[in-house]
């Protein structure tokens, strides 16, 4: 168990320290780009498969994909309002457009 959530831990952090350094020495949107890099899914999908089965780790790759429903909409608030409140205040405000959407994408979990 502590072995997985140190695992965890240093693949998050690297990918972090490494999508930021690349946006800050080359061009951010290649940062952007990088942080998308399934790193932490795969790690995930691996420790819920070898400790529940493969099943548990299909749901929660499904969980997944719902999960970007809230995501994409908090994205978009903060890229659509940030240039006009602030990047802290985007934040927020996507924050919340996430909170609210979760429900929304845990109901649709019973479709998939």
């Amino acid at each position: 168990m502590y072995f997985e959530l140190l695992t965890r831990f240093f693949i998050g952090g690297a990918a972090i320290a490494g999508t930021t350094w690349i946006a800050e020495a080359f061009d951010p949107k290649l940062g952007g780009i990088i942080a998308t890099i399934p790193s932490a899914t795969i790690v995930s999908l691996l420790i819920v498969g070898s400790a529940v089965g493969e099943n548990a780790a299909v749901d929660f790759a499904k969980g997944i994909v719902l999960g970007n429903i809230p995501w994409f909409a908090y994205i978009f608030t903060v890229i659509l309002l940030t240039q006009r409140i602030g990047l802290t205040k985007s934040l927020a405000l996507g924050l919340l457009v996430w909170a609210l959407l979760v429900p929304v994408a845990s109901r649709l979990s019973r479709f998939v």
